[in-house]
């Protein structure tokens, strides 16, 4: 798109200074219309900048995205191996438990034994 406008614009300026010869009443619309190309063109190159500005932070943010993304699952992994851990360790509390309570049955059985 923008070398057409320069190419347009130069195309402008060659049939201006061609024309700067000719009558006065004719470089004035073709001055007028060389301007108001030059700015069109500047226009263009600054939304092309613009543009080329947000892609590139658009870039950025997208990496920085995919990088906490990167770091959400790592956490996520850890915290089902914690919670796999806890559960574990919940089930051998839970064992523990059972053994102490059959012990203390079984010794209680004994003091009854040797009292009688």
């Amino acid at each position: 798109m923008l070398l057409v406008q320069w190419r347009e614009l130069e195309r402008v300026r060659r049939a201006a200074a061609a024309g700067a010869s000719s009558s006065r009443a004719v470089e004035g619309p073709q001055s007028d219309l060389e301007d108001r190309l030059a700015a069109a063109v500047r226009r263009a190159e600054e939304t092309h900048t613009d543009l080329a500005e947000r892609e590139t932070a658009l870039r950025v943010a997208t990496d920085r995205a995919t990088e906490l993304q990167g770091q959400v699952d790592s956490v996520t992994g850890e915290r089902d191996q914690l919670r796999i851990r806890a559960e574990a360790a919940e089930a051998r509390v839970a064992e523990a438990t059972r053994e102490l309570a059959t012990l203390r049955v079984q010794g209680s059985s004994v003091d009854q034994e040797e009292l009688a």
